[in-house]
């Protein structure tokens, strides 16, 4: 028994002896590897900034002083796919065919059908920056792929090597279930940017109502004025979504001749087309938006009352005075938002400030308008903090309109 003991402990002692040595091994080969990779790549990288930065349409292969071997291969597709995320342009075209030269695009295609999704997905972003059109019918491929990553990657790829074989595929994905890789796809297809307007036009119709919802924003967010006719007609949809969003996508190209058509949404019997609207009219600043913005500061959704507010707040002078008049609305929804922007606004602070003010017109306008917040809601606590931080005149002053009666029907919520 003692004697099995010791075999054991001497055949453990020996295994841990043989690991050891391996560990070592594998360490200093990969070191020696290491250093021989930055040894060559020392001379590799000037020739490749030589061949990028060259005015002729001389090939990769003739630069280089013999044949690539498989180590010189894998580090000049290193040094390329590291070039390919700075540079654009005809610099860019060059890389493409330096890649489609030295077979990469080719070895990265045969990848996109590994069994490990790992390796597909590593190829498809690959092929993105290799930017080479043979990848494009390989890459719609895997859009169907089993695996998220893969699908999403391949996706990527596609928007980067762009032209209408590769959007459209995009455009499609459009109508994928899955919420989560809608918003990715759609990122994508925003950073393509107008090359994506037309092929989203013409599949408009033929996508589902998720992927419809997903097309409008990404075109607003283009800012494709082709696409003002489509957003126009979709605020007549019978999906309150897509009417909700065709009302954002207006805002964002922000055609001022569109102004119209939202003012009517206002009208919308689905509240989030109404706060869309107020939305998007605020992102105009048309003046002739100034009266229906302060009919929807009386809508019963605080949404519409909200945005509509602060569409106000941001069309200057005449939108502050549209608010400021508010105070006195027969509406205690409309009082109550009316303080709340005036004070996101700051515009209560100013009034206050000048409360103590040796102007005489001045003074008296602030009085005015100190009296017309108390009477139309509440003072909220930025207001009682000026109250108590300001100086001595400006804290008497305010105590005294706090003090005071509110004028009848003055009263509101809060």
């Amino acid at each position: 028994m003692r004697l099995l003991m010791i075999r054991v402990v001497e055949g453990v002692g020996g295994f841990l002896l043989l690991l050891t040595v391996a560990i070592v091994i594998n360490k200093a080969l990969r070191e020696m590897g290491e250093r021989l990779d930055r040894r060559r790549r020392a001379l590799l990288e000037p020739l490749v900034f030589e061949y990028l930065g060259a005015t002729t349409s001389r090939p990769l292969r003739d630069v280089l002083p013999k044949p690539p071997s498989r180590r010189d291969r894998r580090l000049l597709e290193q040094i390329l796919l590291e070039s390919a995320r700075l540079v654009k342009g005809s610099t860019q075209e060059r890389i493409t065919a330096a890649f489609e030269g030295q077979g990469a695009v080719r070895e990265a295609i045969r990848a996109l059908e590994s069994a490990r999704w790992w390796k597909r997905a590593d190829a498809a972003e690959k092929l993105g920056l290799m930017r080479s059109q043979a990848a494009v019918e390989p890459l719609v491929q895997r859009m169907n792929d089993p695996e998220p990553e893969v699908r999403i990657r391949a996706a990527r790829a596609l928007g980067l090597i762009r032209g209408r074989t590769s959007i459209r595929p995009l455009v499609g994905a459009l109508a994928d279930p899955s919420r989560w890789s809608a918003i990715r796809v759609a990122e994508i297809l925003i950073s393509v940017g107008s090359e994506a307007v037309d092929e989203l036009l013409a599949a408009f119709d033929t996508l589902p109502q998720n992927g419809r919802v997903s097309a409008l924003d990404v075109l607003g967010r283009i800012r494709g004025l082709c696409a003002l006719g489509l957003m126009k007609s979709c605020l007549l949809d019978p999906h309150p979504d897509i009417r909700a969003r065709a009302a954002h996508g207006l805002g964002l190209i922000g055609d001022p001749g569109t102004t119209p058509d939202l003012v009517a949404a206002l009208q919308d019997q689905e509240w989030p087309v109404r706060a869309m609207a107020a939305k998007s009219l605020g992102r105009l600043g048309d003046p002739s938006a100034i009266l229906p913005l302060r009919e929807a500061m009386k809508d019963r959704r605080w949404w519409v009352r909200y945005n509509s507010g602060e569409a106000l707040r941001h069309m200057g002078n005449a939108g502050l005075e549209a608010l400021t008049d508010m105070l006195g609305s027969d509406d205690p929804y409309a009082r109550h938002m009316a303080v709340a922007q005036l004070e996101e606004g700051r515009v209560i602070d100013q009034f206050v400030a000048e409360l103590t003010s040796t102007d005489t017109p001045t003074r008296a306008a602030a009085i005015r308008f100190i009296d017309k917040v108390t009477a139309a809601a509440r003072i909220d606590e930025r207001t009682r903090q000026a109250a108590t931080t300001a100086q001595e005149g400006v804290r008497q002053a305010l105590s005294h309109i706090l003090r005071a009666p509110a004028p009848p029907g003055g009263g509101g919520v809060r």
